[in-house]
């Protein structure tokens, strides 16, 4: 079982993304189904979903970069009773439909890329090297590409 929380501390969320539940849960398990992790017990992952001020916050905390980012990982991957806890995943509102409209794609597509960039980095996957950037980069193709036929059938 995958257990998906939310903590949403913005009020934009519930406006500009009232779907926000079904678009993350979706993209969570297709992310899981395909990378695969070993994981024979339950699942945990926890979704910040704020604002720009917010992860602005976060960002200089964490990265020390003063300003807001699309997305922000806290891997944990550590065992605890009959769960195994990825991490935390920070998505800022603001950034996102910023970004969804700079790049012409829609809100929902858009928040489905950062969620699977936001999953391979709890994962363990990163893009620091060259190597790294083009692994992360066919795995999100990949899991992006199959979130899509899903929903066209």
């Amino acid at each position: 079982m995958i257990e998906i929380n939310y903590n949403v501390d913005e009020v934009g969320w519930k406006k500009n993304f009232p779907y926000f539940k079904k678009y993350i849960s979706k993209t969570v398990k297709e992310t899981i189904n395909i990378i695969g992790i070993g994981i024979n017990k339950n699942i945990s992952v926890t979704f910040f979903l704020t604002s720009n001020k917010k992860i602005k916050e976060l960002n200089l905390k964490y990265r020390n970069k003063d300003k807001p980012t699309n997305v922000l990982s806290f891997p944990m991957q550590f065992s605890y009773m009959n769960y195994y806890l990825l991490g935390d995943i920070a998505l800022s509102n603001q950034t996102l439909i910023r970004e969804a409209t700079e790049q012409k794609i829609t809100k929902y597509d858009y928040l489905c890329k950062m969620t699977i960039h936001g999953m391979l980095h709890l994962m363990g996957y990163d893009h620091e090297t060259d190597k790294q950037f083009k692994q992360m980069r066919k795995f999100e193709k990949l899991i992006y590409s199959n979130i899509k036929q899903k929903n066209d059938k």
